[in-house]
């Protein structure tokens, strides 16, 4: 009988295979994020520019291809026209960034998140490469609409660009904040298909419909905002740079930080990591207590077996560190 040949693991220890599981997927996310506390700031830094730079490039992509329609066009169509503008483009940038490397602050989020709740970063090692990301997306994204600019790249073709600054900065504070929420929720979730995937065609198409929805659905992006809004200015848009950042950096920044960590890191924490283990514990725990009291305060002996029951019973569905008081 011959031998069953070992399947082999990635460098987290994961097994390689097309696709992996989805709890293999969150841990795998848990991993990406304690690896990334161990990266030098030059490394992290390095890795923040380029990201503001493949997205400006991918942003770029759909302001110059789709964004060129006619405005006739734009009125008379505008499901086509959103849908050419998020199928192609934007995925091209966010594919740049998992498949060759860079650190993307929206998907940052995800992957420090998770390795907090993981226990694999602490908070304050998270926080630090959410911030440095953040700010090294802006540098990234500024140099690359400076290029942009002194290219020529959107001579003549400037018109659509601005129109579209004005139209992020138009919105109350509120939309823009619950687009941001929506926005990297779908992102976060093409970097986590990114991930599933073990092959570089698996990767593309694993982040391919998740972006194209975002964009098609007009969401808010932080780091691509960096770089549409500013190179607006530059191109002759009636903005301010106080205009950008109180009516959509900020509020988009807070709704990316949100759906990243809350929607996608503690939904899946809670499905698949130490957060679903905690919860479980705490809800034994009050459980116990109140059939305590309930059995103390003189019910009858036939109810009380029967919460007793209850609560056992309860107690027995757990994972067994929880079910044994163990540490989460």
């Amino acid at each position: 009988m011959k031998d069953v040949p070992e399947q082999q693991a990635d460098s987290h220890g994961h097994p390689l295979r097309s696709c992996l599981q989805p709890a293999e997927i969150y841990m795998h996310v848990a991993d990406g994020g304690r690896d990334k506390t161990k990266n030098s700031v030059l490394r992290e830094s390095v890795l923040g520019i380029l990201a503001g730079c493949f997205i400006g490039f991918g942003f770029s992509t759909c302001m110059l291809a789709a964004g060129q329609l006619s405005p006739d066009y734009r009125k008379a169509e505008p499901g086509m026209f959103n849908l050419l503008f998020g199928a192609y483009g934007f995925p091209v940038g966010l594919s740049m960034c998992v498949i060759n490397g860079a650190s993307l602050f929206t998907s940052n989020i995800a992957y420090m998140a998770a390795g907090c709740i993981q226990r694999k970063a602490s908070v304050t090692q998270g926080l630090y490469i959410i911030v440095l990301s953040y700010f090294t997306n802006l540098a990234g994204s500024l140099l690359l609409a400076e290029f942009m600019v002194a290219g020529h790249v959107f001579h003549q073709r400037e018109a659509f660009t601005i129109e579209l600054a004005l139209k992020k900065t138009s919105a109350s504070f509120g939309a823009t904040l619950t687009k941001g929420i929506l926005c990297n929720w779908l992102v976060c979730m093409a970097v986590w298909q990114g991930n599933a995937a073990q092959d570089v065609t698996g990767k593309l198409l694993g982040i391919w419909f998740p972006i194209s929805a975002f964009v098609t659905m007009g969401f808010e992006h932080s780091v691509a905002n960096m770089f549409v809004i500013p190179l607006a200015i530059r191109l002759g848009a009636p903005l301010s740079v106080s205009t950008f950042i109180v009516k959509n950096l900020i509020p988009a920044t807070l709704g990316n930080l949100i759906g990243g960590a809350v929607f996608v890191a503690s939904m899946y924490g809670l499905a698949y990591g130490d957060l679903e283990t905690a919860v479980n514990s705490a809800a034994a725990a009050v459980w116990a207590r109140l059939t305590r009291r309930l059995i103390r305060g003189g019910g009858s002996r036939g109810s009380s077996d029967s919460l007793s029951d209850r609560a056992d019973a309860y107690v027995a569905a757990l994972p067994t560190t929880v079910a044994k008081g163990g540490q989460v």
